[in-house]
């Protein structure tokens, strides 16, 4: 599944009228953070905490904002994975589905 973040937050402001400055003051999310987001910077291992807040702010599913779709339209449990390295160590980040 592609990230679809900047997309989704775009679409929440203009529907809410609400500014990014806004936003961070009201969800305490650094003004930075969010404007990468919405300006196609994925969510990184620093701020991924960060979705939680907005996904309640904006009363829609974790899935619903990063990737535009609903949980139960996923085929697969794993819905992002992602490769990345810092210096010689690699990483690799999923977003999975759990079962409650």
């Amino acid at each position: 599944m592609k990230v679809q973040l900047k997309e989704v937050l775009k679409r929440q402001l203009k529907s809410r009228n609400e500014s990014l400055n806004s936003l961070s003051r009201r969800c305490g999310i650094p003004l930075s953070v969010l404007h990468g987001w919405v300006n196609g910077v994925l969510p990184s291992a620093k701020n991924l905490h960060h979705i939680q807040t907005l996904s309640n702010y904006l009363e829609i599913p974790i899935s619903m904002l990063l990737f535009n779709t609903r949980e139960d339209q996923s085929k697969s449990d794993i819905l992002f994975s992602s490769e990345f390295a810092d210096g010689e160590r690699r990483y690799r980040l999923l977003i999975e589905k759990i079962q409650k």
